[in-house]
């Protein structure tokens, strides 16, 4: 059974990693809302799992209709693996790659957004950025650029590459030994991702992983994540990172 509900109506929908909404967005009669890694969707999602076209969203005529983009791992509903115009009401399980989509509870306003990860939320396997759609992002420039104003992080100790990384431009920020990572740090039994930095409204959060060698702000060891603060010092094994 399809939704057919008042077409003037902008509906919103969530899309969650394992118990966290990471991204809510809205969507009107007429429009069609894309999800996958490449910079040309809507909704951009960086992780493996995703592929650059993966799934898209679409609303005519009061139904919703959910499209297969020729992924990788598939779409599913209810477990069914769907390709293009598949209508749904809304009250299926829809799963693509690791993340799920179901439409925002209206009475639940403060959850709309997660303001807070806990450690199990991202882990080893999961390297997932998030960023907005192309719709709302500013235009194309570096990810990153070194010595400019505005909230970054400084090597004051250690081995980290690159040793000053601004932040004014991302919204998640991998730290590990994998050379994949926005700050990659050497040494011994540092975690492949042994911790994020997410901006959350105007804070960041520094999100420890799972790592053989403990993740410290201020000579204090982690076990959840915590808000930083101007002149925090970020230190894993031999490295020390200021937050600016």
């Amino acid at each position: 059974m399809t939704f057919t509900g008042d077409r003037t109506t902008m509906a919103d929908w969530n899309i969650k990693l394992h118990d966290t909404i990471i991204k809510t967005f809205s969507i009107r009669e007429g429009q069609t809302i894309s999800i996958g890694r490449g910079k040309e969707c809507d909704i951009v999602i960086d992780n493996t799992a995703i592929s650059r076209q993966h799934i898209s969203l679409s609303m005519g005529n009061g139904i919703y209709f959910l499209s297969d983009l020729g992924s990788t791992n598939g779409s599913f509903v209810d477990g069914k693996r769907i390709r293009a115009d598949e209508p749904i009401s809304g009250n299926e399980e829809i799963l693509f790659g690791k993340f799920s989509l179901r439409p925002a509870d209206p009475m639940a306003a403060n959850d709309q957004v997660a303001t807070s990860i806990s450690t199990d939320t991202m882990n080893l396997d999961d390297e997932t950025i998030f960023v907005s759609g192309k719709k709302q992002a500013p235009p194309a420039q570096p990810a990153f650029r070194a010595k400019v104003a505005g909230p970054r992080l400084t090597a004051i100790r250690g081995d980290a590459t690159p040793r000053e990384l601004s932040l004014a431009s991302t919204s998640s920020v991998k730290i590990g030994n994998d050379p994949t990572c926005d700050l990659v740090i050497a040494g011994w039994f540092v975690a492949r991702a042994q911790a994020y930095l997410i901006k959350r409204d105007n804070t960041y959060l520094l999100v420890p992983q799972r790592s053989w060698v403990g993740t410290y702000v201020n000579e204090r060891k982690l076990k959840d994540e915590q808000v930083l603060r101007p002149g925090d010092l970020i230190t894993i094994r031999n490295t020390t990172l200021r937050f600016d």
